[in-house]
């Protein structure tokens, strides 16, 4: 259920906050050197201002330029100077370092939480049945609790272990259950009408469940705002989840047998691909600019959205080290993610450079491309 569109939006995401992060370590590196070089107020000596100030904004340029695509300038530094700068590049590195390990983690969890998702929706629909068949109130021809998938739902062991085993429940929630069934569910026309029948067919349960799912569980304030609260890209993920979980209920219209997602040798796959694009994008850079540059004609690479630079060395890493996905697939994913996160005009700009890209590195020999890769490579 973890596609790789999916992974792709995540290792982008991850991608962004590490170069926010980033900036703001250099902001604190040039910082160090303005702490170096202010002036002691609590001194007795003399401060000259005007030296000091010389030696914070010679520091702070050399330390601009040992991190800038430019050459350096060769010129001498006073020794003091040399070493707050030296003092500088090594806290940006050790805490840019360490920021690549944070949002690496931060970024598998993430994408893990999908999953933690897809299975607490699926036990939210047991809940709101257990409180269908406890309400003494409702005298209608029959209830949630009576729908046959979700019957067979609150029987099925792979949900079950894999629930325990993920620690996913609603057991902290059962006040949020009570108000989603009281103030949501019950009032609902569609709901009223469904359970104005005694006897459904299987079609007309599952279809009721994916009313109910698209309508109600992924659409109402008080569930987005509890997902939400969990997940900073909850929005991004509701797609994935719509598809997933109904995926699991026409499985047991069409087998009389639940396919559960798993997180199996299929997502450590997909987690390998994560970190690649995720790491590569960071550790190439400089490789990854060296071939973007000389494409971007009369465009300078800072003047880029942030998310386009972004998108287009994961292309690349993309397309220079999995061979068995097809160039075609990675040029239109990323478009389609430039056009949904990025500038209106983004697609049309990221398509331009990773078509021209592509065609040059598949001559140059370094793009080559087997089993469906070789699709597109005719």
């Amino acid at each position: 259920m973890l596609n790789r569109r999916l992974i792709r939006i995540r290792a982008m995401q991850a991608l962004y906050a590490y170069k926010q992060a980033e900036g703001a370590n250099f902001q604190l590196s040039l910082d160090l050197i303005a702490d170096d070089f202010a002036p002691d107020l609590n001194s007795m000596e003399f401060q000259d201002r005007e030296k000091l100030e010389g030696y914070k904004k010679l520091g702070q340029q050399l330390l601009q330029e040992a991190f800038s695509r430019q050459q350096e300038d060769d010129f001498s530094a006073p020794q003091e100077v040399k070493m707050s700068v030296e003092k500088a590049k090594d806290f940006f590195l050790l805490k840019n370092k360490k920021d690549i390990e944070h949002y690496a983690g931060r970024m598998i969890l993430e994408a893990e939480r999908v999953y933690d998702f897809y299975l607490q929706i699926l036990l939210l629909f047991i809940e709101l049945a257990d409180r269908a068949g406890a309400d003494e109130r409702d005298t209608a021809q029959s209830k949630l609790s009576d729908n046959q998938i979700i019957k067979k739902l609150r029987q099925e062991r792979l949900l079950e272990t894999q629930a325990i085993r993920r620690n996913v429940n609603w057991s902290t929630e059962q006040v949020l259950i009570a108000k989603l069934y009281r103030e949501v569910l019950r009032n609902n026309a569609h709901y009223i009408e469904y359970c104005a029948k005694r006897n459904h067919t299987l079609e007309e349960d599952f279809s009721f469940l994916k009313y109910l799912l698209k309508n109600v569980i992924l659409k109402n304030e008080l569930t987005w705002e509890y997902f939400e609260k969990q997940d900073l890209y909850w929005i991004d993920d509701i797609e994935t989840l719509r598809a997933a979980i109904t995926h699991t209920f026409q499985s047991f219209v069409e087998d009389n047998k639940f396919k559960i997602a798993l997180l199996d040798e299929e997502w450590e796959e997909r987690k390998d691909f994560l970190q690649t694009l995720y790491r590569k994008s960071i550790v190439e850079e400089k490789e990854l600019e060296e071939i973007l540059i000389p494409k971007l004609k009369n465009w300078e690479i800072e003047r880029i959205s942030e998310t386009d630079q972004i998108l287009l060395k994961m292309a690349l890493v993309e397309m220079l080290n999995y061979p068995s996905i097809p160039i075609k697939v990675t040029i239109n994913e990323v478009i389609e993610i430039a056009k949904d996160y990025s500038t209106p005009k983004s697609g049309q700009f990221v398509n331009g450079i990773l078509d021209s890209l592509s065609k040059e590195l598949k001559e140059a020999g370094k793009i080559r491309k087997s089993g469906r890769g070789m699709l597109d490579n005719k």
